[in-house]
């Protein structure tokens, strides 16, 4: 009989990420371990490996779930019909998201520093597509505003970097001061 892998289980992985959520917020994102993470959620470390290579890709997860709930937050949260107003909203909440906790995770992916970026960039690119939705919902901005040479794509990723940037620059002049 041929060997069969056994099915991932996604509840047990949400309960490593849950430990490592927990262990980074109370102890910090260095005290976080494969063995730990195992010993936590009484499984093999082995098994942890079946989920995650390393310590680093439970950090790009634990990455990776924070901005996927701030966005399905944003979404929940900003309902104002104007496009301008939203952003205003948008603006306030991605900085009060941009807490420790989440700064402390995102610069510890230096290890995989493309991956990261990449991970990243699906974030932003969600980020962006609920930033399109908000544009077309808008009654009063045109269509005939936009064109070939001015698209809602086009304007949403100018609309995107701007505050990212600016976000961006708050967190590197902090640690500066």
């Amino acid at each position: 009989m041929p060997y069969r892998l056994r099915k991932k289980d996604d509840a047990l992985k949400q309960a490593l990420l849950t430990s490592a959520i927990r262990t980074e917020c109370i102890e910090g994102v260095n005290t976080i371990c494969i063995r730990r993470l195992a010993a936590e959620t009484y499984i093999a470390v082995g098994t942890v490996y079946n989920y995650f290579e390393s310590k680093q890709e439970v950090l790009l997860a634990l990455t990776e779930a924070y901005w996927e709930n701030a966005i399905k937050e944003m979404q929940e949260q900003v309902k104002e019909e104007r496009f301008q107003t939203q952003l205003e909203r948008i603006i306030s909440f991605l900085r009060s998201k941009m807490n420790d906790c989440a700064e402390i995770l995102m610069r510890s992916l230096h290890e995989d520093a493309d991956l990261g970026r990449e991970r990243m960039a699906s974030m932003q690119h969600m980020l962006r597509q609920a930033l399109i939705k908000r544009l077309s919902r808008d009654a009063a901005i045109a269509e005939r505003v936009w064109s070939e040479s001015l698209t809602k794509e086009m304007f949403a990723d100018f609309v995107l970097s701007n505050p990212i940037s600016l976000l961006q620059r708050e967190v590197l002049n902090k640690h500066l001061i």
